[in-house]
């Protein structure tokens, strides 16, 4: 996964919007005193794919907001993607997940949703699309602050789940069930 934006309103620290665009340096060092909203940036891009920062449900809107908004986009497997998740105060989150095709045939470039029917099937497609899901991200590409070790820690038939998911090796998994189904 490649991030190519990030935007933010009302999110934990951030209350006016904020855009980071990912496109303007290829490494970043992110520094700055206690409570500045480091971590909260970090947050937003968990939040946004998979639904989980350290804080919940209406906590994660920023006390003088109405509603917390991300949006990210990014790069995966030659394909732009954005995911949208909001939540408005006293409300159910939304999100939408969508991608950028370029008009071939007459069709226009444009977002085009990947949106399921509720926001668990969406995330679903989010998790099946990413070949991962937010124990993975956040085990083998993405450390939370001070969980750095959270990979070594975990048991080998944990670490082998993680490790097969990151490879793609469930498909192998399926291939070999399939094949003991017709042995048999």
């Amino acid at each position: 996964m490649i991030p190519l934006s990030l935007h933010l309103s009302g999110f934990i620290s951030y209350l006016d919007p904020v855009e980071l665009d990912f496109r303007r340096f290829d490494v970043a060092c992110i520094s700055g005193s206690n409570g500045a909203g480091k971590s909260s940036l970090l947050d937003a891009i968990t939040w946004a794919l998979f639904g989980v920062a350290r804080k919940r449900d209406d906590s994660i809107i920023n006390s003088k907001a109405d509603a917390a908004e991300v949006t990210f986009d990014f790069n995966y497997e030659g394909n732009t993607y954005r995911i949208q998740r909001a939540k408005t105060r006293g409300k159910p989150t939304t999100l939408e997940f969508l991608i950028f095709q370029n008009g071939t045939g007459g069709e226009s470039s444009g977002w085009k949703p990947f949106t399921e029917k509720g926001i668990r099937d969406t995330e679903t497609a989010i998790q099946h699309t990413l070949h991962m899901d937010f124990d993975t991200f956040t085990n083998a590409s993405f450390f939370l602050q001070g969980k750095a070790d959270v990979f070594a820690q975990q048991r080998p038939a944990d670490r082998k789940r993680i490790l097969s998911s990151i490879l793609g090796l469930d498909a192998w998994e399926q291939y070999r069930e399939r094949a003991s189904e017709r042995r048999k």
